[in-house]
């Protein structure tokens, strides 16, 4: 059977997770706290197969989650850093090797577009310029100016 979208980032959280908690950061856990709640009270929505939102959405959360953890890892001190974006990237490339070159090419449709069309988008370009804001490139002027305009027609 077909994996979801939305199976695919539950198992990704799932095992970025189970990869945090293998590192034995204190740093890591308030992170670990907050995936391990959202896990559980989804995984209580497939066991009773009753969700509160299409399981769409949930896949929508799921993948911004995903999206926003190289941010939160950033802050982490320099020696668990490393530590935890390798133990991110190998728990991503084990459920989805694809899931970051996928990620970039939604991103390069959009800067090719011009356009900001939906939320998902929003916040994949938001993510985006997060991490290279300041470098000054020309894909930073182009994602600012995007996400601008975005945020005055919303």
């Amino acid at each position: 059977m077909r994996k979801t979208k939305f199976d695919m980032n539950l198992a990704i959280c799932q095992k970025v997770l189970e990869a945090f908690s293998n590192i034995g950061s204190e740093q890591l856990a308030p992170i670990i706290e907050g995936f391990s709640k959202s896990i559980d009270q989804i995984k209580g929505w497939v066991n009773d197969n009753n969700f509160p939102a299409p399981k769409s959405e949930i896949a929508k959360g799921l993948e911004q989650g995903i999206n926003d953890l190289s941010l939160l890892i950033e802050d982490l001190e320099p020696n668990f850093r490393s530590k935890a974006f390798s133990a991110f990237y190998q728990a991503v490339n084990s459920v989805n090797p694809d899931y970051f070159e996928k990620q970039n090419a939604k991103i390069q449709l959009v800067i090719k577009r011009g356009k900001i069309k939906t939320e998902s988008e929003f916040y994949l370009l938001r993510n985006r310029l997060d991490r290279i804001e300041g470098n000054g490139s020309h894909e930073e002027k182009i994602i600012s100016k995007l996400v601008e305009l975005y945020e005055i027609q919303a």
